[in-house]
């Protein structure tokens, strides 16, 4: 079999199904323990065999199935680690090596300071999280050395999202309040969905793909025209988007009930966009 499929095949299996799937055909199994040996990522059931592996250097993948888990020091060395609704959990500060991290649902979190330089960062609705201040860590050298995607939905603590300037993708659904999103113009995925307490968005121009949905603070749109793709869906204090004629991606006005334009109108206004919703 082409080694290229196999690798493919092993990404989806656990340590024990990939060895199993080895003694198949023995010419499997120098392809199977290759990529274990040169870590690829490798997703393991049990905890203590994912830290010894991980604290050898393989490249783990683990979820953690008992949610009344406390304790996770011993985690830190894990590649991708999921421990959403592990609602026990308050201290975090060892998990700043972890490239992939789940924490949502995790509401005993509240310092996340030592998350700064973890490339993929789940906090979703741990409603306890008021500083993300650290977050914005931009020491790091090289890109792999700072948070790339951040999730924050549903954190209705925060208020202050000055320092993720820099993030790539960020996603603030629900965080209510949240009024000021001056800082986040440079941010090349931005979710704001639900965010009610969002008025002013004229510095998000440069924002590529940019979600606004149900944002029914917002009334001038006038600075969006070069966003790519545009969410509007439910912005009912909206009422004019002409200037939105150079948006070239994806424009979504469906449930924008204040128009002052017809939908005919729309179409002729807005004929750059490549998917239009009309409301």
């Amino acid at each position: 079999m082409n080694p290229d499929i196999v690798y493919k095949v092993c990404t989806y299996l656990t340590l024990n199904e990939i060895r199993n799937f080895s003694n198949i055909n023995k010419e499997y199994n120098n392809i199977c323990e290759y990529y274990i040996k040169n870590n690829i990522i490798v997703k393991i059931e049990h905890r203590e065999e994912a830290i010894k592996l991980a604290n050898k250097g393989y490249k783990i993948k683990y979820q953690e199935l008992n949610e009344s888990i406390k304790d996770v020091s011993s985690l830190g060395n894990v590649h991708t680690l999921d421990l959403s609704f592990c609602t026990k959990i308050k201290d975090v500060s060892s998990l700043g090596n972890v490239h992939t991290l789940n924490l949502s649902f995790c509401t005993k979190i509240k310092n996340v300071s030592a998350l700064g330089n973890v490339h993929t960062l789940n906090l979703s609705f741990c409603k306890d999280i008021k500083d993300v201040s650290a977050l914005g860590n931009v020491t790091g050298t090289v890109a792999s050395q700072r948070l790339h995607t951040l999730d924050l939905e549903g954190c209705i603590g925060i208020k202050d999202v000055s320092a993720l300037a820099n993030v790539h993708c960020l996603y603030l659904w629900r965080c209510e309040g949240i009024e000021n999103v001056s800082s986040l113009g440079n941010v090349h995925i931005l979710g704001l969905r639900f965010c009610i307490g969002i008025k002013d968005v004229s510095d998000l121009g440069n924002v590529h793909t940019l979600d606004l949905g149900y944002c029914t603070g917002v009334t001038d749109v006038s600075a969006l025209g070069h966003v790519h793709t545009l969410d509007l869906c439910g912005c009912i204090g909206v009422t004019d988007v002409s200037a939105l004629g150079n948006v070239t991606g994806t424009l979504d006005l469906l449930y924008c009930i204040n128009l002052i334009h017809t939908n005919e109108e729309l179409k002729s206004l807005l004929s750059n966009v490549k998917r239009l919703t009309l409301p």
